[in-house]
């Protein structure tokens, strides 16, 4: 059977999303092992279908206030549906954009967002929003996948283009690849927004596989990589790296991506 293209604005589709996708408990489960616990008022920038909004409103208790923002209408109707199921009274759900945030300044005195700025259309105008609604003293706290994520999948993508003779998909891959977040970056950009970086905390996660054909055919690969692979390559680039994902596999027993992360802590200056 021919595999079904995700519909993100299909409420069947969006009910089937996992309840904790396993891409976002990677970077979620350190958010929240090092998010202040002291908020009351609180901002999740990028909350999706609610993880970690609904999480975070239920550890903190039922004196604070956990606020979650996403553009997409789908997904906020599912967090709301976990939130009245649960009866998670502390958590409100909006729909809006992190650039235009509709809310007062200085109504929060806690900002997380757990993988959203390698999502932003802008996150300069993000960052710069947040500091608008933090409070003196406040804090923001991101969580990211950084540079050198899938660094296996992505060598062996650079030696299939290699052999090809490909270097104008060899530049796509480059400009793919560094386009994720680094936390040097991530410390400039908030320093130019008004925050500065107290601390951050780093982890390695590791995702296997048995071939190359498990990768391609990942559900959640398909949702949130393979288009992008395809338009680096095309088609025929994506038939040789499972090719050559399945030769490194039959060698090494097995594939294994890993995923290097990241939270950063800062502070309104």
């Amino acid at each position: 059977m021919p595999p079904i293209e995700f519909d993100a604005d299909s409420d069947l589709h969006v009910a089937l999303w996992d309840e904790l996708p396993l891409w976002s408990a990677l970077a979620g489960e350190l958010l929240l092992e090092h998010a202040p616990l002291d908020a009351r008022r609180v901002l999740d920038l990028g909350c999706g279908t609610g993880f970690p909004t609904l999480e975070l409103a239920e550890r903190l208790g039922p004196e604070a206030r956990v606020v979650g923002l996403d553009p997409w209408a789908p997904a906020i109707a599912r967090a709301g549906a976990k939130r009245e199921n649960w009866s998670v009274a502390n958590a409100d759900l909006v729909r809006g954009d992190g650039a235009r945030l509709p809310f007062r300044n200085g109504a929060f005195d806690l900002a997380i967002s757990s993988l959203g700025v390698n999502n932003f259309e802008d996150p300069g105008a993000a960052f710069a929003e947040c500091r608008r609604v933090l409070g003196a003293g406040g804090a923001l706290v991101l969580a990211s996948n950084l540079v050198g994520h899938f660094h296996q999948l992505y060598d062996a993508f650079t030696a299939v283009l290699a052999r090809r003779g490909d270097t104008a998909a060899l530049e796509k891959l480059r400009a793919h690849v560094e386009h994720r977040a680094t936390l040097e970056g991530l410390e400039r950009a908030l320093a130019t927004h008004g925050f500065r970086v107290e601390r951050t905390h780093t982890r390695e996660a590791m995702v296997r596989f048995a071939n190359g054909a498990a990768v391609m055919s990942h559900h959640f690969m398909r949702l949130g990589f393979v288009p992008a692979w395809r338009e680096v390559g095309g088609e025929s680039a994506l038939d040789a790296l499972r090719v050559e994902l399945d030769d490194r596999a039959r060698v090494a027993g097995e594939l294994r991506l890993t995923v290097p992360l990241a939270v950063l802590i800062a502070r309104v200056v």
